[in-house]
């Protein structure tokens, strides 16, 4: 029996998947793939993945939030707007929301601003923040402590970073998702520091595809776009680093998946 997996960020809704959604959804679903969670960056993005998971009922699911490269785009309402659709029953988590120095497609004030609402509508959803940072650990770890809620539930979205920022992160409460950047040894070095670190009652996987396609796989099938299905390729690269065996691993993220996003146990 193939050990099946829980791709806990996909980006379905990127248009780079326009042509062939609905094929790329069921090649992942006859490939090891249990169930999505589709990730969103702007209210617009948050309404077509809560219609891609009402098309897949119980296998996909939504997030719902304002990616910080976004932030500059958001309007005045932005969380009200917010609130409205994380009631939908295909929401499973806020975000995906945070700050990101590295780009800077929007002022680090503007994504300052944006993250704050976010964090101020974890206390009155009861729904975990999918959060990403990149660049501005400082910033980022300092507004959760001053913004979030009490009882933080939440991952820290494809961590990339070293030991000690993993252990911050960690002593927040949050949840940790590894992507195939672990398998790219040109920029990884940080990520495998961690990787043991990492406890197995706080491990997710994804593949924040379109993004991160694992190198090597990228080569041998001549392809740039990371798809859910090969998520099963992370999870033996992951298994292999911990020492631990693939259907453990399957076991591990999948159960940890559900006690995160509470609405997939039922399915």
């Amino acid at each position: 029996m193939q050990d099946s997996f829980i791709d806990i960020g996909a980006n379905l809704t990127d248009q780079s998947f326009d042509q062939d959604r609905d094929k790329i959804i069921e090649d992942s679903f006859q490939n090891g793939i249990e169930q999505i969670i589709v990730t969103s960056s702007s209210v617009n993005e948050s309404l077509k993945s809560i219609e891609l998971a009402r098309s897949y009922k119980g296998k996909i699911w939504a997030t719902a939030g304002i990616h910080p490269h976004n932030a500059s785009n958001a309007s005045e309402n932005f969380k009200d707007d917010l609130m409205a659709i994380l009631n939908h029953d295909e929401v499973v988590a806020i975000g995906e929301c945070g700050l990101d120095y590295f780009r800077n497609f929007s002022s680090k004030e503007e994504q300052r601003k944006i993250f704050k609402g976010h964090l101020e509508l974890a206390h009155k959803v009861d729904l975990p923040l999918f959060l990403h940072q990149r660049d501005a650990h400082d910033d980022f770890l300092g507004m959760i402590k001053d913004y979030g809620p009490k009882e933080l539930k939440g991952v820290a979205h494809c961590f990339t970073g070293n030991k000690e920022q993993m252990e911050s992160y960690l002593d927040l409460g949050l949840y940790i998702g590894v992507t195939g950047w672990l398998c790219d040894s040109r920029r990884n070095s940080e990520l495998l520091g961690a990787i043991n670190y990492i406890p197995k009652d706080r491990l997710l996987i994804e593949t924040d595809s379109p993004y991160l396609m694992p190198k090597s796989l990228s080569k041998s099938l001549n392809t740039r776009r990371n798809e859910p299905q090969f998520l099963g390729y992370i999870a033996k690269e992951l298994a292999t680093l911990m020492e631990i065996g693939l259907s453990e691993l399957s076991s591990i993220t999948r159960s940890n998946t559900k006690n995160l996003f509470a609405k997939l146990r039922a399915f």
